[in-house]
């Protein structure tokens, strides 16, 4: 009884997490954010992605990052400076943990928001009720939901024209389609495997179309085993894992190891563990859509054409 407790306890506690997933991943279909003003004046006005037109009137001073993905973007535009709020969750770089707290992803406090004077907030697509909250203060916040790889570039660019660094966003764009366009030379003709990407264990659970997990493992010259499932982050019973019989599998740093995942009972049998290509990898850089999400693609691709990296 203590046991069957406990995994509804923890099959809660994964919902909720994939729901954070699936909302900072922004599974509602949403206008991408683009720039409507002049590129290089004050004021100016840009379209977010609930396709609101805000109006930004001189080059940002004091700004609160609602995402850890979005306080990474603004930390490359060299704004490090400038940010006086995160989230609890925003812990990179190192100076991201240095600045005051407004609390987390789905909870972020209007009132310390507003009580650090900020004039930019950047959020994303499940903060609608604090944009509107903040909206309604006069507080120009923008709301940005990339989806994919093209949508990150774009949310950059976007983040650059909003606080007067488009040159520096450019060059970051830049290197990172430098990177993208290099590993898919790589990797380019040496066949693609199956993968599998391990989301969470009890239940055991993938990610699926429509997921950045997805996008990293096409551009890493792989075959999602999941791209054919009806959600974006679905369960995925052992019976169907040994019948699509993946060559390699993937997972977040976290609770588990590559042996630990080995010696599960009846896995022995899946080519990926046959062959001992167990791969672990960190979390943060496949799931936040910011600049090291180039990072996460090169790690999936070594891990699926380790051949391409010698």
């Amino acid at each position: 009884m203590a046991i069957q407790k406990r995994r509804v306890f923890y099959r809660g506690l994964v919902l909720g997490l994939i729901l954070l997933l699936l909302l900072l991943a922004g599974c509602g279909r949403q206008e991408q954010a683009t720039p409507t003003g002049k590129q290089d004046s004050y004021p100016l006005t840009l379209k977010d992605s609930f396709n609101r037109e805000v109006k930004i009137d001189k080059a940002p001073q004091r700004i609160v990052s609602l995402a850890p993905s979005n306080t990474e973007i603004l930390f490359a535009l060299g704004l490090g400076d400038k940010i006086v709020g995160v989230t609890k969750y925003c812990d990179y770089p190192a100076e991201a943990k240095t600045k005051e707290q407004v609390g987390g992803f789905s909870d972020p406090s209007v009132e310390k928001i507003v009580a650090l004077k900020p004039d930019l907030v950047v959020a994303t697509g499940m903060h609608e009720k604090v944009v509107k909250q903040l909206e309604e203060l006069k507080i120009p916040v923008l709301a940005v939901n990339p989806k994919q790889f093209d949508e990150v570039y774009a949310t950059i660019e976007l983040l650059g024209k909003a606080t007067g660094t488009q040159k520096k966003a450019a060059e970051v764009v830049a290197q990172m389609k430098a990177r993208v366009e290099d590993i898919a030379k790589k990797v380019s003709g040496k066949g693609q495997p199956k993968v599998f990407y391990e989301v969470w264990d009890e239940p055991l659970m993938t990610a699926g179309p429509g997921t950045f997990i997805n996008d990293l493992i096409v551009r890493a010259g792989g075959t999602n085993i999941a791209a054919d499932a009806q959600k974006a982050y679905p369960e995925y019973s052992l019976e169907l894992l040994l019948q699509r019989d993946p060559e390699i599998i993937i997972f977040p740093s976290g609770k588990n190891t590559p042996e630990k995942i080995m010696s599960r009972p009846g896995w022995q049998n899946i080519s990926a563990v046959k062959n001992k290509r167990v791969v672990m990898v960190d979390g943060n850089l496949v799931s936040r859509p910011g600049p090291r999400l180039v990072d996460g693609l090169e790690l999936f691709a070594k891990a699926i054409h380790p051949e391409a990296f010698k």
